[in-house]
């Protein structure tokens, strides 16, 4: 168990680092701005970026601003909508003839 809180710990380390690295070295943004020009931070959904304890998002807020917001990515969220969708049946029957009249159609 101890074992798995370290290698947690350094997976979340190893993720934190090369995002302040990047937008440092590419955003121009320097460390100390990271509090007052950074307030929002856009994942998709997973543990490792969204968890209550040691996530990604955990991090940048007690290290940098601890007023930032970690939000799930509406982008995602959409598209994990239209894959649990288009496994029902009736959507995959409304998908055909969605299809079929534009086949004619056109």
């Amino acid at each position: 168990m101890i074992l798995e809180r370290v290698v947690d710990k350094c997976i979340y380390n190893n993720l934190t680092t090369p995002i302040i690295r990047s937008l440092s070295d590419l955003g121009g943004l320097l460390v100390v701005d990271l509090a007052n020009k950074v307030v929002r931070f856009g994942v998709d959904g997973v543990t490792i970026f969204e968890g209550l304890r040691t996530s990604v998002t955990i991090q940048l807020m007690n290290k940098h601003n601890p007023f930032l917001v970690g939000i799930h990515c509406m982008a995602h969220w959409s598209n994990l909508a239209m894959q649990t969708l288009s496994s029902l049946s009736l959507v995959v029957k409304i998908e055909a003839l969605f299809f079929s009249m534009y086949t004619y159609y056109s």
